[in-house]
């Protein structure tokens, strides 16, 4: 919103007020007569954007959770800033390219070719070079079994027939490129009238061309380097050769046919040839043909394309020999190995015109001593490229002339790079920390209130530095990593934490762009309109004075016309990848030649600001790049050690969760292994692996050191010694580990506090139980816990006995009618609370229904049926009551008046009952007198809720029931195949004589044992059908009253449903001053009495009365009822705002009692909706309770019920 303070006050009013500033000047009602229509306007509108800022700020406090602009590293959400119109080329170039036919197919041509091999160098990193590198690596390093090469070789099969495909697809792609090139560069073109106009574009440095080119090479070298460096690759395919052979002399034992065999050992052949030989980049120049005479195109007798590539060397040389190994590198190392490869095909291509000249010479000379600044480039995995070592063997002619032994050379710039490093290291990294947190600190300040330009000319700007920064601190790591990889020197303890902390470094960069993600997108679109508005406006003059001049342009500057054009349509759009394709390939058309129209500073100001506004468009990609420390894997040995020094030192703990995200990189990589049979195994071990060293390492010595520390001092308190005598004097402040927030380690969350809390509470339980006397020196080291390193452990004192007793069953059955009275009942946990006022002791009780199973085991099963017959009995009293309360004449025709205006009114109504009809029933009913400060509706509801009482007791009892009865039959083996005893006695293995004669006697079993197996299957057969069935009390006790009280006689209680509304407007002003009363002494208070739902939706489905109050729509009615009365005040609250805010500004008093009346009111309706949403919540679930039976039960449960319907009726 602070962009919209530099809008001009006369531009909002012209725009908006324009039309009626005459009749709104002399309006004689304005509020303002003194100030201008314009000053007017602009006030409402600024006084608009401050109440919309105050209503977001409430929204964000009543949501308790800062919406501010800083994000957590743990967020699971990511911004995703990639600009993507999903515009082709020929959409990007337009129609008004067409009208150049030749420069709109080079351009077309040339982007094409850019961004084919764009996608081809992403296919390679996302899925071809991580497979490839996790060739060989096993789960916990562990040993391969025999046959598990030959396995792993096999599995990557599928994946080098693709390596395969694409490597043809690359070098097609090259040849095109070279082709095209080598057409456009070429001498006779201005001797052939169909190529007279390619003639004018020689002039033209098709570089992003050639770094396309060199970015492919960049990939076929990697691969090389990967097969060549992973011995394994080698060693795998010479098994699986072997295996082959095998399998072609004797081809039944492989289940194979000899002819397949054979053919199939022949494309292994050809895969080994063409892939793992070190040829995959040399067979782009060797066994490709460039050339097509038929066509024009010729490349070793080119001299004009010869030249073009002298000059795309030697100027993609210097931009790499700038910038390599400095702080504003970007990419310079990593195209330094593209043109590696392309002197090599310049070389190739032109060996015989160059051998022998000195300025070739001393150009190559300068390419190969890069080298000893730069004498390792990390490409993936552990695989690294060595310049001096791959140009002596791609060049030897060359490098033999330069060295005699280049190896060694490169062997003595390893070492003395590293010497140098070793000496600097420690510096860098300090002077970087601090560049970092300063950029760190600009980055998050919020920008003043300067011109917009300088505030985004400052966002991008940082942006770029943090992309340096991140740069130059991966490339440090990385060639550190691979010159000790090279030497194969050790790492010590010193360099260890140095690197460490460079990690942390990167992925702090990474961190400080993640935490501003919701400013940064909110300007990303600016800054890039921005930094576009600004080439336009490096463009317009340049256009300007050509066409001021444009009878006078020849061929080349119409095209550089054109370019502008096309440059100035295209920026007008998102700076997606196609769209910087072609921006960059017409940069190149237009600074071709200055023509007098503009000067050479204005084209590098042009070509400036387009890698600015390349970076800041793809700076997220770069970023991921750039912050990539997929390489750990290779090198976690320094994680243990890591973990070792963040334990000695815990002030450097907070730093372990730019470690942990650092650890997460690898996961891309192991998780596209293609070699083990489980794809996900190397990635689980890893996690093992780490969970285990971050556990042993930090978590079991902070837990066990902590529990010494806390005992040492509880110990020296009680023995009067001092600290110092009984334990190590090295004090260290473990609460920096304990403070760090929730690491996240691939999906699981480590807290170090959590862990360390759990091993106290169970090393203090366990050894509280072996000595409970100990119970209270191990309460004071909790207490000491809580004040040291502010953990809330829990108590270790046992309680010598149990309590799960509780209220017997029989004590409340027999007083039900006290106990409904008493206690309180919650429908959703299933317990009874006895009420405050109902008790004099300091505590309450409460029946749970583990208390109705202890009573029912110990009373028998009987007590169920029992407990429903008392009910029955105090429910039948309870309803005398309740149909003399509905008789009385004063509620009856109260009701009958009701009945007949909402049937009158329903359709206006639009057949919601009105609130205000309720609340007018209640103070009617108040009016006819007040008993204890109780109205004789509150009475009724009391009725009613006693009822319901009841029948929670019912529904406890049966639940209770259940659950002794699943305790007692888990003795049972199995439900479905029960023996039967008495059968069993029939049997001949028990008609034998006792004094065991082969004689058999009938009946020689006593009475006794045949009785006792009669009752044994009695018992496992009621035990089983109650398991399995239950009984449904509630459906007995609607069948016992439903008939009666659906009597002529009782007519009257069909009025029933109309007086619900105002039962519930009173049972909501009763529970919200029963649970007001639960803070404040000496009042009455209790936190659920869900009873009243219960009896409300029992007796609407006895008198059969659910669809008449379901037409009510009553609930319907309240929750919009609060919802108008919401909104109101809302409104109340604004014109009460905005009266205080016009009389502050005038230096008024005002009266501050209206505001905090309307506040007040608005906690009020708050509390009432909360009330009435629980309590429509209790409704909803007491109304499951009495659903229609289904109708498909079988004829033997009907039977079963009218039985018991016979037996509820005789009690």
């Amino acid at each position: 919103l602070q962009f919209l303070y530099f809008i001009d006050r006369v531009v909002v009013f012209k725009e908006t007020h324009m039309a009626d500033t005459e009749e709104f000047v002399f309006d004689s009602f304005r509020d303002q007569p003194d100030k201008l229509p314009q000053d007017v306007v602009y006030d409402k509108f600024r006084s608009f954007v401050k109440e919309h800022g105050e209503s977001l700020q409430a929204s964000e406090r009543d949501l308790d959770e800062s919406f501010g602009d800083v994000w957590d590293m743990c967020d699971p959400i990511v911004l995703k800033f990639l600009p993507d119109n999903n515009l082709t080329f020929e959409e990007v170039l337009g129609a008004q390219s067409k009208g150049d036919p030749l420069f709109y197919k080079v351009m077309l041509v040339t982007s094409s070719l850019v961004a084919e091999v764009g996608d081809l160098v992403t296919e390679a990193k996302e899925r071809l070079l991580p497979a490839l590198s996790t060739f060989g690596e096993q789960p916990m390093n562990k040993d391969l079994e025999d046959g598990e090469v030959q396995l792993s070789f096999g599995r990557m099969l599928p994946l080098f027939l693709d390596l395969s495909t694409y490597v043809n697809r690359c070098h097609l792609v090259i040849v095109n490129i070279v082709r095209q090139l080598a057409s456009v560069y070429n001498d006779r073109n201005r001797k052939r009238p169909d190529r007279k106009g390619l003639a004018a574009y020689q002039q033209v440095h098709f570089t992003n061309c050639w770094i396309a080119m060199a970015d492919l090479m960049h990939v076929l070298i990697t691969l090389d380097q990967i097969a060549t460096q992973t011995d394994v690759f080698q060693a795998a395919c010479t098994v699986y050769k072997r295996m082959m052979k095998n399998a072609r002399n004797q081809p039944e034992k492989y289940d194979t046919d000899a002819g397949e065999a054979e053919h199939f050992g022949i494309l292994l052949g050809n895969l080994e040839k063409y892939l793992l030989d070190d040829v995959i980049f040399l067979r782009c120049l060797r066994d490709q043909n460039f050339e097509l005479p038929q066509e024009g195109i010729t490349i070793h007798d080119n001299l004009a394309f010869m030249h073009e590539f002298d000059y795309q060397l030697r100027e993609i040389f210097n931009y790499t020999k700038r910038g390599q190994g400095m702080s504003w590198e970007l990419d310079q190392s990593q195209m330094y190995v593209g043109l590696c490869g392309l002197y090599v095909m310049y070389f190739s291509f032109f060996k015989d015109k160059i051998k022998g000249k000195s300025e070739e010479k001393k150009f190559f000379k300068t390419l190969f001593e890069i080298h000893k600044r730069v004498p390792v480039i990390h490409l993936i995995g552990n695989t690294t490229f060595n310049p001096a070592e791959w140009l002596a063997k791609r060049v030897p002619d060359m490098s033999n002339s330069i060295s005699s032994d280049p190896m060694r050379e490169h062997e003595k710039a390893c070492k003395a790079r590293l010497q140098q490093l070793d000496a600097e290291f420690e510096q860098i990294i300090n002077k970087k920390f601090q560049e970092v947190v300063a950029w760190s600190s600009q980055f998050e300040s919020r920008p003043n209130r300067s011109r917009i330009e300088d505030v985004l000319n400052n966002k991008s700007f940082n942006i770029t530095k943090g992309l340096f920064y991140a740069k130059e601190v991966g490339t440090l790591i990385k060639t550190i990593l691979s010159l000790h990889v090279a030497l194969e020197t050790p790492l010590n303890i010193k360099k260890v934490r140095l690197l460490c902390k460079a990690i942390e470094i990167l992925k702090s960069i990474s961190a400080t762009f993640h935490r501003k993600s919701a400013e940064t997108g909110n300007l990303m679109s600016v800054i890039c309109e921005f930094i576009s508005f600004t080439l336009q406006r490096s463009l317009v003059p340049f256009k300007r004075r050509m066409k001021e001049n444009q009878a006078k342009l020849d061929d080349g500057q119409i095209d550089q016309m054109s370019a502008v054009d096309l440059m100035l349509r295209v920026l007008y759009g998102p700076p997606s990848r196609n769209s910087m394709i072609v921006l960059k390939t017409a940069i190149q058309v237009v600074t071709s030649r200055t023509g007098g129209y503009c000067k050479e500073t204005d084209f590098e100001a042009m070509k400036v600001y387009l890698r600015k506004l390349e970076l800041v468009s793809q700076w997220q990609t770069l970023l991921t790049d750039f912050c990539d420390c997929s390489f750990l894997y290779w090198q976690r040995v320094l994680i243990p050690k890591y973990f070792e020094t963040a334990f000695r030192n815990p002030v450097l703990g907070p730093s372990l969760v730019f470690m942990f995200s650092a650890l997460h990189d690898p996961a891309k990589i192991l998780l596209s292994s293609q070699h083990l049979s489980d794809k996900k195994s190397l990635f689980t071990a890893y996690q093992k692996e780490l969970e285990a060293s971050f556990k042993g390492i930090i978590i079991d010595p902070l837990c066990r050191e902590i529990e010494n520390t806390l005992r040492l001092n509880i110990h020296s308190v009680v023995l009067g010694q001092g600290r110092h005598e009984l334990g190590n004097s090295n004090h260290k402040d473990y609460q920096h580990l304990l403070n760090i927030p929730s690491l996240q380690l691939f999906g699981q969350r480590w807290s170090i506090r959590d862990q360390v809390q759990s091993y106290l509470e169970k090393q203090f339980y366990n050894l509280t139980a072996l000595q409970p006397h100990d119970w209270k020196t191990y309460e004071e080291i909790r207490a000491l816990a809580k004040e040291k390193y502010n953990m809330a452990l829990t108590e270790a004192h046992l309680p010598g006995q149990i309590l799960d007793q509780g209220l017997d069953i029989l004590e409340i059955t027999r007083s039900i009618h006290i106990f409904v009275t008493r206690y309180t009942y919650n429908i959703n946990s299933q317990v009874f609370v006895e009420k405050p006022q109902s008790t004099t002791m300091k505590q309450v009780h409460s029946l749970h229904i583990r208390h109705i199973a202890n009573s029912i085991r110990t009373h028998g099963t009987g007590m169920m049926n029992t407990t429903v017959h008392f009910v029955f009995r105090f429910l039948t009293s309870k309803f005398y009551y309740f149909s003399q309360f509905l008789f009385d004449d004063h509620v009856k025709s109260r009701l009958i008046k009701d009945n007949k205006w909402y049937d009158d009114n329903k359709e206006e109504l639009r057949n919601n009952y009105p609130v205000q009809r309720a609340e007018k029933f209640v103070k009617d009913i108040r009016r006819l007198g007040v008993d204890n400060g109780k109205s004789y509706l509150d009475q009724y509801r009391n009725l009613i809720t006693e009822i319901g009482n009841g029948l929670g007791y019912v529904r406890m009892v049966r639940t209770g029931g259940m659950r002794a009865i699943s305790d007692s039959i888990s003795f049972v083996p199995s439900l479905e195949e029960i023996p039967n005893f008495e059968e069993m006695l029939d049997d001949d293995n028990f008609k034998r004589n006792p004094d065991d004669s082969d004689e058999e006697v009938e009946g020689t079993l006593p009475e006794s044992t045949i009785q006792a197996a009669k009752n044994l299957d009695t018992v496992l057969q009621n035990q089983s059908k109650k398991f399995s069935e239950g009984s449904e009390y509630f459906k007995l006790l609607e069948g016992a009253f439903k008939e009666e009280l659906n009597s002529e006689k009782n007519a009257h209680l069909q009025n029933f449903y109309a007086i619900v509304p105002p039962l519930t407007l009173s049972f909501m002003e009763h529970m919200i001053s029963q649970k007001d009363g639960l803070t404040k002494k000496g009042r009455e208070g209790s936190f659920s009495d869900d009873g009243f739902a219960l009896g409300v939706m029992f007796i609407l489905k006895l008198l059969n009365l659910n669809e008449k109050f379901d037409s009510l729509h009553w609930f319907e009615s309240v929750r919009e009822f609060y919802r108008n009365e919401k909104q109101n005040l809302e409104k109340q609250i604004a014109t009460a705002n905005a009266t205080k805010l016009k009389k502050e500004k005038a230096k008024l008093q005002h009266d501050s009692g209206e505001l905090s009346t309307l506040k007040l009111t608005d906690n009020r309706i708050r509390s009432r909706n909360r009330e009435f949403e629980l309590m429509l919540y209790s409704f909803r679930s007491a109304k499951v309770f009495f659903k229609e039976k289904r109708q498909d039960e079988d004829e033997m449960e009907e039977e079963e019920e009218e039985e018991d319907y016979d037996d509820v009726d005789e009690a």
